[in-house]
């Protein structure tokens, strides 16, 4: 009895670790990296498609910051099944009423948490995301955790959805238009897809197999 209870607690402290920090080596740190930064530059293109603006069709609210010739960053706000969204050029902000919200910034793939769903309507520069930090307790961990899971399929989802309004050729503009293409514009649903599967927890190799499939770009690609 005394070694059965020993091993579940063993299991228990194993399964409460595997929820402390976001266990993402290098490579798969550096992949969400530069595939956030392709998706943030495409949302930049998507306001301006040849149907319209895919946002405010998708059920965003625009607000930009008021004063002529402000500097701020217009915010594209979506409440949707329990989730609030908030877009800007700096990075994306998603919460859920059960799990607080998450920060991801779009340079740099180290989200942040904060015990809030929903972020005030001023917001224009990373300098306001106030009372945001990385998670600390195992609760903290495992609520970013599945804020995480969740932005993940959105996008997925989101991708999905653009191309079948706007078309793939839309697509395809916004990412020959970038200056540092990463991934084809057809593959960019699979990329969050894969994301979200976590593949690289069955070890490194998985996720260097999986990846393989997705039509990589190499720098100053146009896409074709």
């Amino acid at each position: 009895m005394v070694v059965v209870r020993s091993k579940l607690a063993a299991a228990v402290r194993r399964k409460s670790k595997t929820f402390r920090g976001w266990k993402n080596p290098r490579c798969v740190r550096r992949f969400a990296e530069q595939l956030m930064t392709q998706q943030l530059w495409c949302w930049g293109r998507d306001i301006r498609s040849p149907v319209g603006n895919l946002l405010l069709m998708r059920g965003f609210e625009r607000f930009r910051e008021p004063g002529k010739g402000s500097g701020g960053a217009t915010c594209y706000r979506l409440d949707e099944d329990g989730l609030h969204l908030a877009l800007w050029g700096f990075g994306i902000f998603i919460g859920h009423r059960r799990d607080g919200g998450l920060f991801v910034d779009r340079y740099e793939f180290s989200p942040v948490w904060a015990p809030f769903d929903s972020i005030a309507i001023g917001i224009h520069h990373p300098k306001d995301l106030h009372a945001m930090k990385r998670p600390s307790t195992g609760r903290q961990w495992q609520m970013a955790h599945r804020l995480c899971h969740r932005l993940f399929k959105w996008l997925t989802i989101y991708e999905e959805w653009a191309i079948g309004v706007a078309g793939a050729e839309h697509r395809r503009r916004c990412v020959r238009t970038w200056l540092h293409p990463f991934l084809a514009a057809e593959d960019m649903s699979a990329a969050w897809r894969l994301l979200r599967s976590r593949c690289w927890d069955q070890g490194i190799q998985h996720w260097h197999q999986r990846v393989q499939r997705l039509q990589m770009l190499p720098k100053n690609s146009n896409d074709r």
